[in-house]
């Protein structure tokens, strides 16, 4: 099961990622995502990854979608309580270097 909750901090929202992220869930957050970054309010966004247990190619998807969002608005995106596992498969993906982590 998966769920995520949004925290807002003056210019800064953390999305606090829970569960196991697959092809079922993404949708609404893709949906949320793109929403938040497209606020003009919104200068920051950190993914929190430190309860999430799974991520599949979906979800990969919807990081590399947030990431080119957030270049086009010119906003800064990272990630941070990234597990070992998660970095492994950012890693196999080539993506570590693309991401801010923390």
């Amino acid at each position: 099961m998966f769920q995520y909750e949004v925290k807002r901090e003056n210019e800064k929202v953390i999305i606090i990622l829970n569960g196991s992220l697959s092809l079922r869930d993404t949708p609404k957050l893709k949906t949320e995502i793109k929403e938040l970054i497209d606020s003009d309010s919104i200068k920051e966004l950190v993914l929190d990854f430190k309860y999430l247990s799974y991520l599949d190619s979906s979800g990969i998807g919807i990081l590399l979608h947030t990431y080119s969002w957030t270049k086009e608005k010119n906003k800064k995106v990272k990630m941070v309580h990234v597990s070992n596992e998660i970095k492994t498969i950012f890693s196999v993906a080539n993506l570590l270097e693309m991401f801010a982590i923390e």
